[in-house]
């Protein structure tokens, strides 16, 4: 996969996620969490679509290749047969969600949720990086050059790919709350009680 294809697949990330989010205000937080599946459903149809086309084209230059490349297509491959099982649990879970099903609290502590757990996960996309860092260092002084290059590159280009699409979700989830929940607070909890902390980015 060519650093130039990575680069205008990166923008599309981007681009695509930009599309999907609209700046009107709602009173209402089962508007709200739609929304929020609808970003979420986008994000598993990118996510998805980068695990498909990893696995066909490493699947095909496994065979093809040989040496470095072909250890890191092979790589590319296996690392996304779990990100296309992720992706696929998580695009249904957002298409057969029903927020009328949700108190108001509950859906305020899910978005909060979900926030933290796509900052652990940029974390570990970190650790992903850092971990092919090393196996390219390792390489230097190994009998399996070509294996642990190969690897390494695959895990710098995941963990990058991942880093990034995490971050970006976080960031569009959280302008989404910015304009669409956090101003309506008071309202939405009139109801109920709840202690809510405030993000502003």
């Amino acid at each position: 996969m060519s650093k130039e294809f990575t680069k205008k697949f990166f923008y599309s990330i981007v681009l695509f996620f930009s599309i999907s989010v609209y700046s009107q205000s709602h009173a209402s937080l089962q508007d709200f969490d739609s929304k929020k599946m609808m970003i979420n459903k986008n994000a598993m149809i990118i996510l998805g679509s980068w695990a498909l086309g990893n696995i066909i084209i490493g699947s095909i230059y496994n065979f093809r290749l040989n040496g470095e490349t072909k250890y890191f297509h092979q790589f590319n491959a296996m690392w996304n047969v779990v990100n296309l099982g992720i992706a696929s649990f998580g695009y249904f879970n957002a298409i057969n969600s029903n927020p009328t099903n949700l108190s108001n609290v509950e859906i305020i502590k899910d978005f909060n949720s979900l926030q933290n757990f796509l900052l652990l996960n940029a974390g570990l996309d970190v650790a992903y990086i850092t971990a092919g860092l090393y196996l390219k260092e390792r390489a230097r002084n190994s009998s399996k050059q070509d294996l642990f290059r190969g690897y390494g590159n695959s895990l710098i280009l995941q963990g990058s790919f991942l880093l990034l699409f995490d971050v970006t979700l976080f960031l569009i989830h959280q302008n989404v709350a910015n304009i669409n929940l956090y101003p309506h607070l008071e309202t939405f909890l009139s109801n109920g009680a709840g202690i809510v902390i405030k993000i502003k980015l």
